[in-house]
């Protein structure tokens, strides 16, 4: 293909991705279920008042100001800057560093915790109080007595597993009013992190606070706001209550509460976004393929190449995009209409870990048009948006838009040597290889001499680490060794680090966390309960926009997605080139 076709070619697609509704995307649009904007609009409105006031934490020293514990949730509840959290992450008298969503950092001192003996998690109230001056943004309390079974509610809160500054919005609903520990049960997904983090209803409510989750994804503990007005004379004391305050407030009963009447509830939303699955669900498809002599199964994206321009073999085909790290040799498509297709792959992107596939099948694939993509932007107006990503053998996954465009570092997919370098008589040796890791499968033996890394240079055990910095698990490079007195060079594929395996339910949710789960730029959150084995599929926002392509689950609390913008250039980079 000539340059100036190539640079046609790019222009055009780059028009169609971000066209607005009005104009390319307008034919496509699925008509809104009244029930789901009604829903769509009260959300959006909520987090918009409670998003400000949502606010990240950590203990810090008091004269130092360097960071003493993990961190976790809370909420300004007065322009004052009284804060409510959860006792089990606050202490009386001790210095905590705040962050607002709006950058603005402050200090707070811890109040009154009440934590009752044996557990010491019930009933997990906790107050704080802002030491800097200021008019903070802060919310309205509600009444935890005024909620009802299958109300929806969000939880606006910092996940520890995303590592960021801003707040990630899940959706659910109220499962239980009252459990034996006396907490309401949601079905907003919570992980650590979150706690003490808030709970909303739709009109931008305080109903509850983040406490504790068990294994089901469905059961999160919140304290109830009730719980904070009646012991709120008591909360506001410098003290560590080991039973029950004797001192109480009057709680109350809330004006106007929400009810069914006023707004949806919450507990089926797959009948509400039948005809939009219906219209989507043709766009993904069932990929198997073999790695490491196991056969591994992942989703895939249809996208027809409905433009001008392009040249064979493309001209009126379909291509499949679907998650990289998870697709092996001899990769094989289900198509909808149960058709089974080999497929060759065409381009690797390992910095997306996206792969594009073209099906050796002369049928026609209902898929994505390039003409039909979405505006690739997400700003704080989508926040709370409901998101339907397809399943080919299930009803979909509903979620909603959790997150602005953030980037997620190498933390758990960076290349794993498995091998200890030490200095001895002036030189750089393997102290420790670990059995079945990439230097074991390299032929690297302890007392070996590392010479150098990519034909560098290395002195000491700083150098290999800078060295294999760049690189991700599935990685090869190669390592310069002196080994019984021979020169060899020895190609190493790195792999991934181990990984952290514990029984705190946090880790124990169906399906588990994607290997391949960080070192993404440039991606979103939702609440999608993704398994591992259903990423590389479509995510639409609720009129069946394509909005990018679920790249792996994350943690309990959600499911990233990788945007229009890198599908784009996947297309035009490489398969405008072949």
């Amino acid at each position: 293909m000539n340059k100036l076709l190539l640079f046609r070619l790019a222009v055009i697609l780059q028009v169609l991705i971000y066209v607005t509704p009005a104009t390319a995307q307008q034919n496509n649009k699925i008509h809104a279920n009244p029930k789901i904007e009604k829903l769509s609009n009260a959300i959006s409105s909520a987090v918009k008042k409670c998003y400000p006031a949502s606010v990240l934490m950590w203990e810090i020293d008091g004269e130092s100001g360097q960071r003493m514990s993990a961190q976790f949730s809370g909420v300004v509840v007065s322009a004052k800057g009284q804060i409510f959290s959860a006792a089990h992450v606050v202490r009386p008298g001790r210095s905590y560093q705040v962050m607002f969503p709006d950058g603005r950092k402050c200090v707070a001192k811890g109040l009154g915790r009440i934590a009752i003996a044996p557990s010491y998690m019930v009933p997990d109230a906790a107050a704080l109080k802002i030491l800097d001056k200021g008019n903070w943004p802060f919310v309205q309390l509600g009444w935890s007595s005024s909620v009802w079974i299958n109300e929806p509610c969000i939880s606006i809160a910092y996940p520890e597993s995303q590592e960021q500054r801003k707040p990630y919005v899940r959706f659910g609903r109220v499962s239980v009013l009252k459990n034996e520990h006396g907490f309401i049960e949601s079905t907003c997904l919570m992980e650590p992190g979150d706690s003490g983090g808030p709970l909303f209803d739709l009109s931008g409510r305080l109903i509850g606070l983040h406490s504790g989750i068990q294994q089901q994804e469905d059961i999160n503990y919140e304290i109830p706001v009730d719980t904070y007005r009646k012991y709120l004379t008591a909360l506001n004391r410098e003290e560590d209550y080991a039973s029950l305050p004797k001192d109480t407030d009057v709680v109350g009963i809330g004006p106007s509460p929400l009810t069914a009447k006023n707004i949806p509830a919450a507990n089926d939303l797959n009948k509400e976004f039948k005809a939009v699955d219906k219209a989507v669900k043709g766009s993904c498809v069932k990929i198997s393929s073999n790695v490491d002599g196991q056969v591994q199964h992942i989703l895939g994206t249809v996208i027809n190449l409905d433009i001008e321009h392009l040249k064979a073999p493309f001209n009126g085909k379909s291509i499949v995009v679907s998650k990289n790290s998870m697709l092996g040799e001899a990769p094989v498509i289900t198509l909808p209409s149960g058709e089974v297709v080999k497929s060759t792959v065409l381009a690797r992107d390992k910095a997306n870990d996206l792969v594009l596939l073209l099906p050796a099948s002369d049928s026609k694939i209902k898929g994505i048009g390039l003409k039909a993509l979405h505006a690739d932007s997400v700003g704080f107006s989508d926040l709370g948006n409901f998101l339907i990503s397809p399943l080919p053998d299930s009803a979909a996954s509903i979620s909603v838009l959790g997150s602005m465009f953030f980037n997620l570092p190498k933390v758990s997919s960076y290349g794993y040597l498995g091998a200890v370098t030490a200095e001895k008589d002036d030189k750089l040796v393997f102290t420790y290889i670990q059995p079945k890791s990439a230097a074991e499968q390299a032929d690297i033996s302890m007392g070996d001499q590392l010479l150098a890394v990519d034909s560098k240079a290395v002195n000491d055990q700083l150098d290999v680490l800078k060295s294999l910095q760049k690189y991700r698990a599935g990685d090869t490079t190669m390592f310069t060794i002196m080994s019984k007195g021979i020169k060899l060079d020895k190609i190493v594929v790195l792999k991934y680090p181990p990984q952290k395996i514990t029984n705190h339910p946090v880790e124990r949710f169906p399906g588990g966390k994607s290997l391949r789960r960080d070192g993404f730029n440039n991606i979103f959150a939702h609440d999608a309960r993704i398994k591992p084995n259903e990423c590389g599929g479509p995510v639409f926002d609720a009129s069946g926009y394509f909005m990018g392509i679920n790249m792996a689950r994350l943690s309990r609390t959600g499911t990233v997605v990788m945007p229009v913008a890198a599908v784009e250039r996947l297309v035009v980079e490489d398969v405008a080139e072949k």
